[in-house]
């Protein structure tokens, strides 16, 4: 009886710490493009937005003629460990530095190294301007919901729907690359996860060749970044299982032109798999085990109010600001008078110009809207606007574009309101 307490306690407690869990991990929720089965992302790099293949076993990569269109300077090497891609053959001309790249408000990264590529026909045909590695990822927890085509970013936690109880440990190699184990017949066998790869299981030619049974029809089971694809053979193995899910009567092909044997995107349509990069786990379940619901927290938790200085998102600026993402050009929607303040909670100057923003705030209630963005918070609205230092403020005028000054200077701000935002 004792014995049975302790088991329902356990259980309690367990279910106790998942619901604390989740509600202390924030969570962003964005939107993919799947063009030939590659996972396309929409990032901003250095300020201007841009489309990538999301492969989770290479590196970041650009096609040359996107260098001087992402303001890349194509003098300055990045700063690899290695000349060239480390699990598979893919050709490059040298490295470059981006000075900013984000996807959302979670993943981003400054001074990211990447590699100009050389043979990129392929990539040119999926519209995209180069590839998305897994190194930055590694922050969050990243989970991949091919269902909806939807890719979540959580931290410190994997969202709430993933069951704690369908993991398993993986390994973190050279260059973010993630191992997972897979059982093939009875054979457990580690193979890197590669979202670029098309098909469930491609094993190399020392792999392939521990499998049982006879071999099948050759097929083309493997396509890099350039038109050449591989001829190889495969087998049906009836036994395989990936944390705790079995598959069966799966086509397993042979490549021998991998260094490593490879996990690729066929397993993405067959349930939704999360990586945490921090604990060294993958999740995996099948879309039905249960109902995925998204924490999404958009514009319309945002209340502004006249005289006082307001916290907005990124949302709420696309919505009411400026919506970057249709819009080359700045075109304010507001029809009064804005100013926004850019600004961090270790920034010295900003905490102190805050209480002077808000003493103008209440002085011109009514004539001009007051906003604050927290800089730490809004990756990618801050690398939009190439904002590097702190405070930066916005002071737009109805119908105008942005006015943009940096440093703590109050007299100056109001010396700008009255004269250009309302014209007095």
């Amino acid at each position: 009886m004792i014995k049975k307490s302790l088991i329902i306690l356990g259980l309690c407690l367990v279910g106790v710490m998942t619901w604390a869990q989740s509600k202390n991990t924030s969570v962003e929720v964005k939107d993919y493009r799947e063009v030939d089965g590659k996972i396309i992302l929409e990032m901003v790099v250095n300020g201007v937005i841009a489309d990538f293949a999301l492969d989770l076993a290479g590196h970041n990569a650009i096609l040359p003629e996107y260098v001087e269109k992402l303001k890349i300077d194509p003098n300055v090497a990045g700063d690899f460990r290695y000349d060239s891609f480390q699990y598979k053959k893919v050709p490059v001309e040298k490295s470059v530095k981006i000075e900013s790249i984000s996807f959302g408000n979670s993943v981003f990264g400054n001074e990211v190294a990447a590699f100009v590529l050389k043979d990129a026909s392929y990539l040119r045909k999926l519209g995209v301007a180069g590839v998305i590695g897994s190194s930055l990822f590694n922050n969050v927890v990243l989970t991949i919901d091919s269902k909806r085509k939807k890719i979540t970013m959580s931290n410190p936690y994997r969202p709430s729907y993933m069951k704690l109880d369908h993991r398993s440990n993986m390994e973190l190699i050279t260059a973010s690359g993630v191992v997972c184990p897979v059982v093939l017949d009875g054979v457990t066998y580690p193979l890197l996860l590669d979202t670029w790869n098309d098909g469930m299981v491609t094993l190399n030619t020392a792999d392939f060749a521990k499998l049982n049974g006879e071999d099948g029809k050759e097929v083309k089971v493997y396509e890099g970044y350039t038109d050449t694809g591989v001829s190889a053979r495969s087998k049906i193995v009836g036994e395989c299982r990936f944390v705790k899910s079995d598959f069966s009567n799966i086509a397993v092909a042979e490549n021998g032109t991998l260094p490593r044997s490879i996990l690729g995107n066929g397993v993405l349509k067959k349930g939704l798999l999360s990586i945490d990069y921090g604990r060294r786990k993958v999740y995996f379940q099948p879309f039905d085990l249960t109902e995925v619901k998204d924490e999404i927290h958009g514009a319309d938790d945002v209340k502004v109010e006249a005289g006082k200085l307001n916290p907005i998102t990124r949302e709420y600026f696309l919505e009411h600001i400026y919506d970057y993402r249709k819009d080359k050009e700045f075109v304010f929607k507001g029809d009064k008078p804005v100013v926004i303040d850019f600004w961090a909670t270790w920034c010295g100057p900003c905490m102190r110009l805050i209480p002077e923003l808000e003493k103008m705030a209440e002085k011109y209630k009514d004539q001009v809207i007051f906003l604050k963005v927290n800089a730490d918070k809004e990756k990618e609205l801050c690398g939009m606007f190439n904002i590097v230092a702190l405070p930066t403020l916005f002071f737009i005028p109805v119908g105008g574009k942005p006015i943009i000054e940096m440093g703590a200077t109050p007299e100056k701000f109001v010396e700008i309101i009255e004269n250009q935002l309302l014209k007095k």
